[in-house]
């Protein structure tokens, strides 16, 4: 589970403990209970479930087990029922690239005091009409 926590800083680490109940040694439990429950909706198509991607839901619901796999759960469902609108859905997409130059959210390479991912949006290009 060390890959898990590749790139955190010792303090990274014990925010996430703290604020996000994560505890490094129910981690790979508490991946396993999301993982368990898919067999409980046969309706999704669950395109992903590696430890890495399972840790992100529950990094969103604070390491609440069920939450997490709502979140998932919900995540195909979406994805599910507009294929259309995720078949193409690659950076070098001309649409993709349009929605990236007029200010469409980006991530910045460099995070903040906290570790955290700063999310980039410029309003004022967006062309909406588009």
């Amino acid at each position: 589970m060390t890959h898990l926590h590749a790139g955190l800083s010792p303090e990274t680490i014990e925010k996430a403990h703290l604020e996000l109940n994560k505890n490094p040694d129910l981690l790979h439990q508490d991946i396993q209970q999301v993982r368990d429950m898919i067999i409980t909706r046969p309706d999704i198509g669950f395109l992903r479930t590696d430890d890495a991607f399972i840790l992100r839901f529950l990094r969103a619901r604070k390491f609440h087990q069920t939450d997490a796999f709502r979140l998932l759960a919900q995540y195909f469902q979406y994805r599910q029922l507009n294929l259309d609108m995720f078949k193409n859905f690659k950076a070098d997409d001309p649409g993709i690239k349009r929605a990236m130059i007029d200010g469409f959210p980006g991530v910045l390479e460099n995070r903040d005091h906290y570790g955290r991912k700063i999310l980039l949006l410029f309003a004022a290009n967006w062309d909406q009409s588009r």
